[in-house]
């Protein structure tokens, strides 16, 4: 196995952004609005000793992680919480240890002076101002989980799973979907391509060869998730979820017999859910970012970074289909 140290994440090459210029400049200043909602409510409040205001420019899986973590901090503190938007948004809404949360809050992570800027306006208001962020992109070849990292700027110990919060809303929308389109015993896989980030894409034909052995060699219904997927087609027998909420989806997820999905942050979902989890895990090593949970059975590549077309969809199956069968 290659130390983390010794490779390097491969940058793509031709991508168009996404955003111009000054749409860019504009959206990572959002947090000075927030700022300005903050100061007047805090101000008022006096409740400084006892609140603590924590954010993350993360994606799903990160506030997954930090689920429990947050969960250990509230025994301590009261927590406002600044997040980018949905669908972090709903994982922190029914979070019951965030107490309020200011949304857009997004500023740059990777802009030492802004964050300062934050944490000094933020000081005179809270005991703690804890800006979730890593110092530069290499935080990864030291080897140590994400969870542990956050939970380490929390003064908390490490998780040893996600945790997702599901109302019964969740549990009843899921239910009506799942008996509307029949599904009893299903498998949920997570297929996201993206041209972005092509060292962590499954490639489609491979996802295409799995779903044709997994129904023919297992006889399981296949329920695939596309969004935010650059490729979204499907071969004919393999139902597409449609568009919902993501606790909704966390709540199908926990419905199914087992899920299939590269890292990503339905991957740390289901790990969270208590579902049988196989985590096709491309890119980044698996020791520091992979979906923590009892019931994950993680696919890792011979090295770091190489090309996710050599993790072949037999070598998936080999451990997809024994966990079918053994159910």
């Amino acid at each position: 196995m290659s130390h983390a140290a010794d490779v390097e994440p491969p940058r793509p090459r031709g991508l168009r952004r996404h955003r111009s210029f000054g749409h860019r400049l504009f959206f990572r200043r959002l947090c000075y609005f927030q700022l300005a909602r903050i100061i007047p409510r805090r101000l008022l409040a006096g409740d400084r000793h006892r609140r603590v205001f924590v954010s993350r420019m993360g994606g799903i899986g990160d506030l997954v992680l930090l689920a429990p973590v947050l969960d250990r901090l509230a025994e301590r503190y009261v927590i406002d919480f600044g997040a980018a938007g949905e669908p972090y948004l709903s994982l922190l809404r029914h979070h019951p240890a965030v107490s309020q949360i200011y949304t857009p809050f997004i500023y740059h992570p990777r802009r030492p002076a802004q964050r300062r800027l934050i944490e000094r306006v933020l000081a005179p208001f809270y005991a703690r101002v804890l800006l979730l962020e890593f110092p530069d992109d290499d935080y990864w070849k030291a080897g140590r989980h994400v969870g542990a990292l956050l939970a380490e700027q929390c003064g908390c110990p490490p998780p040893g799973s996600g945790r997702v919060y599901l109302a019964d809303s969740h549990h009843a929308a899921a239910e009506t979907y799942c008996r509307a389109n029949g599904l009893t015993d299903f498998v949920f896989v997570a297929q996201v391509i993206r041209d972005r980030q092509p060292f962590r894409s499954w490639p489609l034909a491979h996802y295409h060869e799995l779903y044709r052995r997994i129904r023919a060699e297992c006889g399981a219904t296949v329920l695939a998730c596309t969004a935010g997927s650059d490729y979204v087609d499907l071969p004919p027998g393999v139902l597409r979820l449609p568009p919902m909420d993501l606790l909704t989806v966390a709540a199908v997820i926990a419905r199914s017999r087992l899920f299939i999905g590269t890292d990503g942050g339905l991957t740390h979902v289901a790990a969270a859910v208590g579902v049988p989890t196989v985590s096709i895990h491309l890119g980044y090593p698996p020791e520091v970012c992979a979906a923590l949970g009892k019931n994950v059975t993680v696919i890792r590549q011979s090295r770091p970074f190489e090309d996710p077309v050599l993790t072949t969809p037999e070598r998936v199956f080999r451990t997809v289909g024994p966990l079918l069968a053994g159910r």
